[in-house]
């Protein structure tokens, strides 16, 4: 693997031993998204997550503190909570009755006076928890206990971050999670699909078909909304220095014009006309920034500029990935426009997406390729822009630690994998 120069060897997107040892060095010292505050909205409130391949309980214990904990019980190891939301007083093991409260303390255990003789230490078995920090709106844990903090984890990716958890309006922690989470699995490596998400902006052929059909209520023949800005504009490939996170994005050179995104939808494109001039007067020359997606190393990987989805991918196997997706929409909008966009995201994104089913179909197909016995011993080409990134642009708010690259580039899919090599060296 020499990531430099642009060359990575298939065989890291089927090996078990690769999969088994990413698990540990990739996984689990990293901090990963595990949902939304909306969706915690009282006491009690909880969802199911996933860090890595473990399920955890995300939950507001009854003292309003965010709780990540490990759904498995401290007596045999069954998942102490089957349902993907609600609201508990506490959980129960269905196996055996060991009751946790909220905050994951052990509360009560059956028999505890007959047949432990009251010697058991309740302290000593509560429920694992991981570390928890909220970001914007955004809900983070590691199980790392040496982890830095999630500041310094996202280094120069926390102003992109917030970027995303901004309205449309430009205020900060502006969304809420539309009701349920998609989850679906693909037949293909974690990594095929993070790389994507990574950087890859010059896919086109895969996309001819839906551009063609024009899902996008801008009422161009493309598939995004932000088809309608036809503003001078830098498209622009950003990575964080030594972090693997990633930006694609595009620059506008002056601030520009509402465009009508959503043409197609009068009373939509009246609600975002009225947020982007308050976003213009928010953030000022900041809101040249047009942030169209990106990657928090390894697995949170997102999709936003009028299409804002979130979403994990879950390693299940060498060759299967399992995908969580959560759809936002402003927390300030009237029902009509959450619900346009909520359409328009499934028309966009998850199983039944026009869009994402062309990824899929890559991905997969691809998948099976890499297996090829003849292929084996040949190498992947990832040189496009090679030598072409640097450090520095117009604007000096991208950030010090931003490696920018104009154009079209394979940079931010090389970070990626500088990344996941330098956690897996010693594997």
């Amino acid at each position: 693997m020499d990531v430099g120069a642009g060359v990575i060897p298939r065989d890291i997107f089927f090996d078990r031993k690769v999969f088994r040892e990413e698990l540990k060095r990739v996984f689990l010292p990293s901090w990963l998204f595990v949902g939304h505050m909306s969706q915690l909205k009282q006491a009690g409130d909880f969802f199911l997550s996933v860090m890595g391949r473990d399920s955890v309980i995300v939950v507001l214990d009854r003292g309003g503190q965010v709780r990540v904990l490990l759904n498995t019980c401290r007596h045999r190891g069954m998942p102490v909570c089957r349902y993907d939301q609600g609201n508990a007083a506490a959980f129960t093991c269905p196996y055996h009755g060991w009751t946790y409260a909220t905050d994951g303390q052990l509360q009560g255990v059956p028999r505890f006076d007959t047949a432990y003789g009251e010697q058991l230490s309740k302290e000593d078995w509560p429920l694992v928890q991981a570390r928890v920090e909220v970001f914007y709106g955004s809900i983070w844990a590691t199980f790392n206990e040496s982890a830095p903090s999630l500041a310094e984890y996202l280094g120069g990716m926390a102003f992109y971050l917030r970027d995303l958890m901004q309205g449309p309006d430009g205020e900060d922690d502006g969304w809420e999670v539309v009701e349920g989470v998609m989850k679906w699995q693909i037949a293909c490596n974690w990594k095929l699909a993070a790389e994507n998400f990574a950087g890859d902006t010059y896919h086109t052929t895969t996309h001819l078909s839906v551009d063609r059909l024009g899902i996008s209520p801008s009422g161009e023949k493309r598939r995004h909304t932000f088809a309608a800005v036809k503003l001078p504009v830098d498209v622009v490939g950003i990575s964080i220095e030594g972090k693997g996170h990633t930006v694609r994005a595009q620059v506008f050179r002056d601030n520009y014009e509402y465009a009508s995104m959503y043409a197609t939808m009068p009373e939509v494109d009246a609600y975002y006309r009225e947020q982007h001039e308050k976003r213009q007067r928010r953030l000022g020359d900041r809101a040249r920034l047009l942030n169209r997606g990106g990657v928090v190393f390894p697995s949170m990987h997102y999709n936003s500029a009028g299409r804002t989805t979130i979403g994990i991918w879950v390693p299940i196997a060498p060759g299967q990935v399992e995908v969580w997706r959560w759809m936002f929409v402003p927390k300030n909008a009237p029902d009509s426009v959450k619900d346009m966009l909520r359409r328009y995201y499934l028309r966009y994104a998850g199983p039944a997406g026009m869009t994402e089913q062309d990824d899929m179909e890559n991905w997969t197909s691809i998948q099976r390729a890499l297996e090829s016995e003849a292929g084996g011993d040949y190498a992947l080409n990832y040189q496009m822009g090679l030598g072409a990134e640097r450090r520095g642009w117009p604007v000096d708010w991208l950030g010090d630690d931003a490696v920018v690259v104009p154009g079209t580039s394979e940079n931010n899919q090389r970070h990626f994998y500088e990344r996941w090599q330098q956690l897996m060296a010693d594997a």
